[in-house]
């Protein structure tokens, strides 16, 4: 850990204050303390750190970590939120949605996702299109809705299509059903080559052909049994296993798994198969293998690889450029990394707002 931090921290950097945070609750460079990591998150969001808001607001929430209190959640959600956050703006538009914590108020819902939107949250982007469609907290417009269907469609990944296609299909989350819309958003994932939207679209065709509607039920049990599924399940089992052999003190047989899973395109095994090169562990210590593994990581979306072969930059292990040690910590930082943010500061300004920026499909 980077003996600056600590003593920026005590002098008031939010970002070093959400970096002691991350060790503690995670256990990485800080042996894990979770009453010191939601003081330093505290401490962060005093700052004005909307992350560190948005980390107290998932504990307090899910009852993680903490007893699970809605006051400080709503209380951090709302902070977060006003800062900026578009997580933050999306739940707390849900919570005006659902009107349990706070009064349902429809004005809310479409005030706090139109500023997520605005800064280019795919999900939010249809839900704005799906008020105006719908006359929900505004006044209906089917003009101003196909221009936020549409942003929403460029932007947007597979799985959000999938799961945008279900609510009108099957009438979740409040939804209309449409069979019409949800053949649309289907097809949108389709031509990205997602196995489930297809799966998903030719159901609703053929419905629409006349067919008999499949049951939810049905439908989510043939998604769980898809080859894209069952490879994600492979991963999983594997990573589990390896993890289960590592403890027991299998080296070898933990680097067997972690293999395999990395085989299947685990970012997570490609890291710590790196990592055991460099520590020498269940085999021959091999930094340059290591290196070359780690940055095989950091490419497939490993945050913990990013954030380390940006230290490794950083520290002149290899040589490279500011440009390429700015993305990694972004990249870093974007995947969860939070200590990220701290060491991105130092190239950038407002971090939170540069990793949103440099991270979002418009």
């Amino acid at each position: 850990m980077n003996s600056d931090l600590r003593h920026d921290a005590l002098h008031g950097d939010p970002y070093a204050c959400l970096a002691l945070a991350y060790f503690y609750q995670t256990g990485k460079e800080l042996a894990q303390n979770i009453r010191l990591s939601l003081e330093w998150y505290e401490r962060a969001a005093k700052l004005g750190c909307a992350r560190a808001h948005w980390e107290l607001a998932l504990m307090y929430g899910s009852g993680e970590f903490v007893e699970q209190d809605n006051d400080h959640y709503m209380k951090h959600l709302s902070a977060a939120a006003g800062l900026g956050k578009p997580e933050a703006q999306m739940a707390l538009a849900r919570e005006y949605a659902l009107g349990e914590l706070v009064p349902r108020d429809d004005d809310a819902v479409f005030s706090w996702l139109i500023k997520a939107a605005s800064q280019g949250d795919s999900l939010a982007k249809f839900g704005v299109g799906y008020m105006y469609a719908n006359g929900i907290g505004v006044d209906r417009s089917v003009p101003d809705a196909e221009t936020w269907f549409s942003s929403a469609a460029i932007s947007g990944d597979a799985e959000m299509f999938l799961h945008v296609g279900m609510g009108y299909e099957f009438g979740l989350n409040a939804m209309k059903r449409d069979l019409v819309e949800a053949a649309r958003w289907y097809k949108y994932g389709v031509d990205m080559g997602h196995e489930k939207c297809l799966i998903c679209w030719r159901s609703v065709m053929s419905i629409l052909d006349g067919m008999k509607p499949e049951t939810l039920e049905s439908r989510s049990s043939r998604l769980l049994s898809t080859d894209s599924q069952s490879e994600i399940d492979e991963i999983e089992n594997a990573l589990v296993a390896a993890d289960m052999l590592f403890e027991s003190g299998d080296e070898s047989g933990a680097l067997e798994y972690y293999q395999k899973a990395a085989d299947l395109g685990s970012p997570e095994a490609m890291f710590n198969i790196a990592m055991m090169y460099h520590q020498g562990i269940a085999v021959r210590r091999d930094d340059n293998m290591a290196m070359r593994l780690l940055a095989r990581a950091a490419n497939a979306g490993s945050a913990d690889a990013q954030f380390y072969l940006a230290t490794a930059y950083e520290s002149g292990l290899i040589p490279t450029d500011d440009s390429q040690i700015v993305k990694l910590y972004s990249d870093a930082a974007f995947n969860g990394f939070l200590a990220a943010f701290y060491y991105l500061g130092k190239y950038v300004d407002h971090p939170e707002v540069y990793v949103r920026r440099t991270h979002t499909r418009r």
